[in-house]
């Protein structure tokens, strides 16, 4: 009998060891069995019943509960906006001033505000007297001066030509230009002998000198002297600054007269235009906000803001 249950154990041994060899690496058949039958609907569990453990957690799910969740309604446009602190006179009409309120206005502020938006940038204006503008950049109590600064030519003399201060490309440019009578025929291709008013000491005077030879020029210590003296009729022509002659016949002092011919825009005489000036540092603010102009030249948006203050183009 005891042989017997011997023969019986020995027999159980070698059938466990042809089945381990024939599933090795598989589960088994009744672990299979376990896997498949269907979990239990979810019960709160008793007293006496111990919880299910849970099904484990994958790595990847596990990462994506760590990573924060991306939000549809946040964009980059949702950051705080850069802000710059941007330097004026306040003191040259239609360019820069204060209006009414006291607030600073005009065409230089305005087109600077336009720029600021399309760079979604927060600016902000700060007057400064004329000879503290570039010292205050300079000592960074601003980001830029906008105050139709006329960006230096080589030969001439400027505080902007010491190497400290870069310009943006001219936004607006300062040619020379004449001004006639309307009741008048005086051509301004037909100079010699007529009777050129003129500011004393100005560029415009140097360059009728060299310019109109043949004409006759009546030198006048202010702009306003030479213009009166083309109204009253004691000049034929009045030869000055576009800009400045663009706002005396929209006003009515000048309504007597208009701009005739075409502009004299010699660098030379009359610079490269007025520029934003930035720290020489600020390079790559001063090519940002110079893409900004292009762009709201090509929209219309400097034709509508230059409308608002001259009656031709300045650009």
């Amino acid at each position: 009998m005891r042989f017997l249950l011997y023969l019986n154990l020995i027999a159980i041994v070698i059938v466990a060891g042809a089945l381990a060899r024939l599933y090795e690496g598989a589960p088994l058949p009744w672990a299979e069995a376990r896997l498949e039958r269907p979990a239990p609907a979810a019960t709160m569990p008793s007293a006496v019943e111990a919880p299910q453990p849970s099904a484990p957690i994958s790595i990847d799910l596990v990462v994506a509960l760590q990573l924060p969740l991306p939000n549809p309604e946040r964009t980059p446009a949702d950051a705080a906006p850069r802000r710059f602190r941007l330097l004026t006179e306040g003191d040259y009409p239609p360019f820069n001033y204060r209006d009414e309120t006291g607030a600073l206005a005009g065409f230089d502020v305005e087109l600077a505000g336009a720029i600021c938006e399309r760079l979604k940038a927060v600016c902000s204006f700060e007057a400064r007297s004329w000879g503290q503008l570039l010292p205050a950049l300079k000592s960074g109590e601003g980001d830029a001066v906008i105050a139709s600064l006329l960006i230096p030519v080589p030969g001439r003399e400027s505080p902007a030509a010491d190497g400290e201060i870069v310009f943006t490309d001219s936004y607006y440019s300062t040619p020379g230009r004449f001004a006639a009578r309307k009741s008048g025929t005086v051509s301004s291709t037909a100079l010699a002998g007529r009777r050129i008013a003129v500011q004393a000491g100005s560029v415009h005077q140097a360059f009728a000198l060299s310019r109109f030879p043949n004409a006759r020029l009546l030198a006048f210590p202010t702009p306003e002297h030479a213009a009166a003296a083309l109204s009253d009729g004691e000049a034929d022509l009045l030869f000055g600054d576009r800009n400045a002659l663009l706002r005396w016949t929209s006003g009515a002092a000048g309504a007597c007269c208009r701009l005739v011919g075409p502009d004299y825009a010699d660098p030379a005489y009359f610079g490269q235009g007025a520029g934003i000036a930035f720290r020489a540092g600020d390079a790559a603010l001063r090519d940002e906000f110079d893409t900004a102009l292009s762009a709201l030249v090509a929209d219309g948006t400097y034709a509508r803001i230059s409308a608002r203050y001259f009656t031709a183009s300045i650009y």
